[in-house]
């Protein structure tokens, strides 16, 4: 019983010499699409993995552009905050005047006294929100700031002031009456 299956049928006369050499034919077709299908998936499998690759490289650079962009924006405020601290103009103790602006669309208040007010009247002052508080500083830091974040710095609405103030131009001509009621 030393020989493979198909010569002992063979030996035996369960098969014939056209039956072994088909099935010889089959098992060689077999081994060689066998052959074909692994080098199509290897191909397909190194095709898979460098979608993968590409893709992961993406993600990084993705990733990466995010960190820099956060990393970026918090040197920036912490370069606000270093201006403010250095530049600040103080606050008086008991301030007479109330200074009132809009802050991210609620209306803030400040105390103040008559020459910081004119400062701000002439621009030469802005107001800056760091760390939730409002400070005074110079128009030049201003400036400075605004080139690192413009929403840090509270600025007045011109435009709306200028239009207002034409409406009211349009009127000026226009007498009220001393006795009318409303």
């Amino acid at each position: 019983m030393a020989g493979s299956l198909k010569d002992q049928l063979f030996k035996a006369g369960l098969a014939s010499k056209k039956q072994v050499k088909q099935v010889e034919l089959d098992q060689r077709k077999q081994s060689k699409q066998g052959k074909k299908n692994k080098a199509q998936d290897d191909n397909h499998t190194a095709a898979a993995i460098e979608a993968a690759r590409l893709e992961k490289q993406q993600k990084d650079r993705a990733l990466n552009e995010a960190r820099q962009l956060e990393q970026a924006q918090r040197a920036a405020q912490a370069e606000i905050r270093q201006l403010v601290e250095q530049h600040r103009i103080a606050l008086p103790a008991q301030g007479d005047i109330r200074y009132q602006f809009l802050s991210l669309g609620k209306v803030k208040q400040l105390w103040i006294n008559a020459e910081l007010q004119r400062q701000l009247a002439n621009k030469t002052l802005v107001l800056v929100c760091v760390n939730n508080r409002f400070e005074l500083v110079p128009q030049a830091i201003g400036e400075r700031i605004i080139q690192r974040d413009p929403d840090a710095v509270i600025q007045e609405d011109t435009e709306r002031r200028d239009k207002i103030a034409a409406e009211e131009a349009e009127y000026a001509e226009y007498q009220i009456p001393d006795d009318l009621d409303w």
